[in-house]
């Protein structure tokens, strides 16, 4: 039997537990011509859910998405956006060469074909008054489309990397979509103070041009029942307790829960309370510090210090407060607000609600077990 605990992608919902809230909320939007921005931590599943939204809309839109993660120019938005368009339904098996033909020679680039068959489009302009007309000609090749359009742009706080005094991406983003009376936009973005200072900031061009949605985590009832339904129709008994341990010790994080009960459902014998279950963690857990041991070059002493405390604490509700410094060995408020901030601002510490605690849960675990 296949794991059913999927660690990437989206396969159908029988593979995707709940979201029935967040799923009907931005089908309503779509249908009612309404642009989305959704915030959510990475590795939170919002692009499995984005994928299961387009598996509820394929006859009403096409759906189109792309991730920009990790994009640094205006070139590099363009090439992701084209390449969503070619992979989504827009470009089905019947009419493929004209349409491709078509949408080639709106943005006046080229293309070439990978291994899987499929066309990957190629944008290698240099200059910026080129790269802003292949933006508009694409707009204006999803505006003329038989259906209406959904596009999804994830990470969209990137485009912050391509702002200058030059390039005005903002604006000029805002210019061209504003008027798109066929597609039906997306944003989502994993870093909340870059995406609030973009949607929600007074004098920027996307001033409250969404509906904004905050996406957390799976409730954990409901992950619990999903869990033990996988559990049980694989005939791998599993104790409503553990997994109910589990999802707390996993912070109900979307990727990490799956990474867990992925791992535990390819084990001979699944544990059955917790002590069996930290036997078979630890070494799970261990394989994991390949990623991490390099984080002590990449932030300073006293951050390293101030995130091992976060691990033996798992969330603190004052970094500042006296019990918090006592166990990082810290003297100073001061010190200790400035060392949180920075590791704020490198996504390493997050506020979750009330708490902070380490973002990276597999970090968090580490770092306690290993230091």
């Amino acid at each position: 039997m296949m794991n059913p605990f999927l660690l990437k992608g989206y396969l159908d919902k029988d593979h995707f537990c709940d979201r029935d809230e967040e799923t009907e909320k931005i089908i309503t939007a779509v249908r009612n011509r309404q642009d989305l921005t959704i915030h959510a931590y990475r590795r939170i599943g919002k692009s499995a859910l984005l994928k299961h939204v387009e598996a509820q809309v394929d006859k009403e839109f096409y759906f189109i998405y792309a991730d920009i993660w990790g994009t640094s120019s205006v070139s590099d938005f363009l090439r992701e956006i084209s390449n969503g368009i070619i992979q989504s339904t827009i470009f089905s098996k019947r009419g493929i060469g004209k349409r491709l033909q078509e949408f080639i020679k709106s943005i006046g680039t080229s293309f070439t074909i990978g291994l899987d068959g499929r066309p990957s489009i190629d944008v290698i302009y240099n200059d910026q008054a080129s790269i802003f007309k292949s933006l508009q000609e694409l707009i204006t090749f999803l505006n003329n489309q038989d259906k209406p359009v959904v596009l999804a742009i994830d990470e969209f706080q990137e485009i912050k990397k391509y702002d200058s005094v030059n390039i005005p991406i903002e604006a000029t983003l805002r210019k061209i979509t504003q008027d798109s009376q066929n597609i039906r936009f997306i944003y989502s973005g994993s870093e909340y103070h870059l995406i609030n200072e973009i949607f929600n900031t007074y004098n920027r061009p996307f001033y409250q041009s969404t509906r904004m949605m905050q996406l957390g985590v799976i409730p954990k009832m409901k992950y619990q029942e999903f869990i033990l339904a996988h559990f049980k129709k694989a005939r791998k008994p599993i104790e409503a307790i553990l997994v109910g341990q589990i999802l707390d010790f996993a912070y109900v994080h979307t990727y990490y829960v799956q990474a867990i009960f992925n791992y535990l459902f390819g084990l001979a014998k699944v544990p059955s309370n917790w002590n069996e279950f930290e036997h078979v963690y630890h070494p799970f857990i261990e394989e994991k510090g390949v990623f991490y041991a390099e984080l002590p070059d990449r932030i300073t002493t006293q951050q390293f210090v101030v995130t091992k405390a976060f691990a033996k604490a798992g969330v603190v509700k004052s970094p500042t407060g006296a019990e918090f410094l006592r166990l990082a060995n810290f003297t100073n408020s001061s010190s200790m607000r400035r060392a949180v901030k920075a590791l704020e601002e490198k996504q390493i510490i997050i506020k979750d609600g009330e708490f902070f605690r380490i973002y990276d849960v597999f970090l968090g675990h580490y770092l306690k077990f290993s230091f």
